[in-house]
């Protein structure tokens, strides 16, 4: 009877360690910026790099990954990551594969992310919330709220339709030659964050124009 109780609370303790170990626990990973980021962002990924989002050359968002025993996973393919806006009102539009990470994550499960973002729409305030291997981070001690990193994200795509096309045109041509503090200034359409909507964003709405997820 002992030698029962014995196996069965190995087993117990097997299938606990299997199912926690390793896996992607959401409230003891992290994620964050390395600066305040502002990026411009295309549906087709070749707008503006994450690596340029506080007006220089090494900006980035981190991610430590690791397991309900607040060990790090390493070895976390590029493509198993997700950001979308915090707040509801404000999510974007993106394309199957938005995101890849710079690297593998390490043997502490860190990794960066400082490409391109493949998508639509625009993010002003609250946000962008982090998910690994389809699990959203949360902030600790709580574990209830996303952790929400700072980052502004514009697009030509200013509808978040996953294409850059005449609906976004209108929107544009409403803020046009309209500066900041204006009553129809719409910072969604200041690409290049002079803030003003002027001939240069103008350029860039162009430039991206009918490009849409592929």
């Amino acid at each position: 009877m002992f030698k029962g109780k014995v196996l069965l609370f190995s087993l117990v303790l097997v299938f606990a360690t299997s199912l926690y170990a390793g896996d992607v626990d959401e409230c003891e990973s992290n994620a964050g910026t390395s600066c305040a980021l502002r990026v411009s962002i295309c549906p087709a990924g070749d707008f503006e790099y994450i690596r340029n989002g506080c007006m220089g050359d090494a900006d980035y968002i981190w991610v430590q990954i690791e397991d309900a025993l607040g060990a790090g996973i390493a070895g976390i393919p590029w493509t198993d990551y997700w950001m979308n806006a915090c707040l509801p009102a404000q999510e974007l539009c993106l394309c199957a594969s938005p995101i890849a990470a710079d690297s593998l994550t390490n043997e502490l499960g860190q990794t960066t992310f400082s490409g391109r973002i493949a998508g639509g729409g625009c993010v002003l305030t609250g946000g962008l919330y982090v998910a690994c291997q389809g699990k959203v981070l949360l902030e600790q001690p709580e574990c209830v709220a996303n952790i929400c990193i700072d980052m502004v994200v514009v697009s030509p795509d200013i509808n978040a339709t996953c294409k850059v096309d005449l609906s976004d045109l209108s929107f544009f041509g409403e803020s046009y030659n309209k500066n900041l503090g204006d009553p129809d200034f719409n910072p969604c359409c200041d690409y290049n964050d002079d803030s003003k909507c002027d001939l240069s964003d103008f350029s860039f709405l162009g430039e991206h124009y009918l490009h849409e997820c592929f």
